[in-house]
């Protein structure tokens, strides 16, 4: 059945089984991906799929149901699946759904439509340009171009109807160095929403000299250390915290932020934004996935907490308006508050200056168990890490079996400096995580 015609006829006969209001979500998905071993193509998939899922409002409660088809039978379906889920379901806030606002065009240009062949090849030349690189590179052993594009449409029976697009394309390269008995790898990514903008030579240049720069690695004495966390490093640590500063961790008691809106929290060189209006960004939207405009948001500002983000639900519960931050996992899945593009705001000193003006500190290029050895409700971390020693202005040697231990608040505030070297990682889950180069007053280092 054609999907308008199916929305159509599900609000018409669900309103004959008493929902008071109903809502559709809809996606269309295509994606790509390829993977390149020794010159051949190991993996290559091509998949597509859509989906509908249905919110309703049943005696003051919602319920939820979902389905990957759209025929007459599918109908009958949503409806009683999300009325039983709906009178099996508790809840401390009455529903409601969003009726529609005013939405700023984004200015993301979207190209993924991008030729297959071409996309192979690109694949291809990658591989063999980090074999050709240098003789210490002994291997590639991931080499990956994906592309997705996607549609979402989010129709509601108080008049909202919505609907946008996104692209998704992603290089990465992993390779491996050797020199004698010493083995160590490095990689690389590009994250965009217009393939013309990746650069394969870059990617083939940083991941082979990170590879080449770790050989001969050691680790060093135990002390405090002033840290240079490096930009990707740095945004893997903000996205294991910054369940921090949503409304459903501090209304749940999971956030130790809990009544500091307006209070300085952090170094005044620390600004967080939550902007789902970056150009280039794959997580960019107008809307969430209620169908609330969203807006650029400064989380933290110059230090001091300005925001949390919010749902309608969390939203309602404080007496405020939604900041435009509830969105789905999947078509499936019911709405979580999330962040679009959450990033530390750039400064205006080069890597390389910072580097010069130390006199002794740590780079740390990379952090390993982040899963298990991060707290996000207390901030506590201990993890293992790897990255550089610098010595009077210069990198000097390569690090590794150490580890770093400290509490993200405190790192908030020990911030010195923010570089310029701004960088946004792959999106986990829902929404991104960027960060530039951050200098750190000092973190607790273990090694020998």
């Amino acid at each position: 059945m054609e999907l308008n015609r199916f929305i159509d006829e599900l609000f018409k006969r669900g309103r004959e089984a008493g929902f008071q209001d109903m809502e559709v979500y809809y996606v269309d998905s295509d994606s790509f991906e390829v993977n390149i071993y020794n010159q051949d193509v190991d993996r290559y998939s091509v998949t597509n799929y859509r989906g509908i899922s249905l919110r309703g409002i049943y005696d003051g409660k919602i319920g939820y149901a979902y389905s990957e088809k759209f025929d007459e039978e599918d109908i009958e379906f949503l409806i009683k699946n999300a009325k039983d889920n709906a009178l099996d379901t508790e809840t401390d806030v009455l529903p409601e759904f969003y009726a529609g606002g005013n939405y700023r065009e984004l200015e993301t240009e979207v190209n993924v439509d991008v030729d297959t062949k071409k996309k192979i090849d690109d694949a291809m030349k990658m591989e063999e340009l980090a074999k050709t690189r240098d003789s210490k590179i002994d291997s590639v052993n991931y080499c990956l171009v994906e592309t997705g594009k996607g549609k979402r449409k989010i129709v509601n029976t108080r008049g909202l109807n919505v609907e946008e697009e996104s692209g998704l394309c992603i290089a990465y390269l992993s390779v491996v160095a050797k020199d004698g008995e010493d083995v160590k790898s490095g990689s690389r990514f590009k994250v965009t929403s217009n393939y013309n903008n990746i650069d394969f030579k870059k990617i083939v240049n940083e991941a082979c000299d990170e590879a080449i720069n770790s050989l001969g690695a050691q680790t060093v004495e135990s002390g405090k250390y002033r840290v240079i966390l490096r930009r990707d490093a740095a945004a893997s640590l903000l996205a294991t915290f910054s369940s921090i500063f949503s409304s459903d961790a501090v209304q749940k008691g999971y956030s130790l932020l809990k009544g500091k809106l307006n209070t300085k929290i952090a170094s005044d060189k620390i600004t967080i934004l939550d902007d789902p209006f970056l150009k280039d960004a794959p997580s960019s939207c107008s809307f969430d996935d209620e169908g609330v405009e969203t807006y650029t948001k400064e989380v933290i500002k110059d230090g001091v907490l300005k925001t949390f983000l919010f749902d309608i639900k969390r939203a309602k519960k404080e007496g405020v308006k939604s900041t435009g931050n509830g969105f789905k996992p999947s078509y499936k899945s019911p709405v979580v508050v999330s962040p679009t593009n959450m990033y530390i705001q750039k400064g205006s000193l080069s890597y390389e200056d910072a580097i010069k003006r130390e006199t002794k500190a740590l780079i740390i290029t990379s952090l390993q168990g982040l899963h298990s050895g991060a707290n996000p409700v207390s901030g506590d971390f201990s993890l293992a890490a790897e990255g550089y020693l610098i010595e009077d202005g210069k990198i000097t040697r390569p690090v590794e079996q150490i580890t770093v231990a400290g509490n993200f608040y405190k790192l908030l505030e020990d911030a010195e400096e923010v570089l310029s070297d701004f960088e946004l990682g792959v999106p986990g889950g829902i929404g991104s995580h960027g960060s530039p180069s951050i200098i750190i007053k000092e973190l607790n280092v273990s090694g020998k």
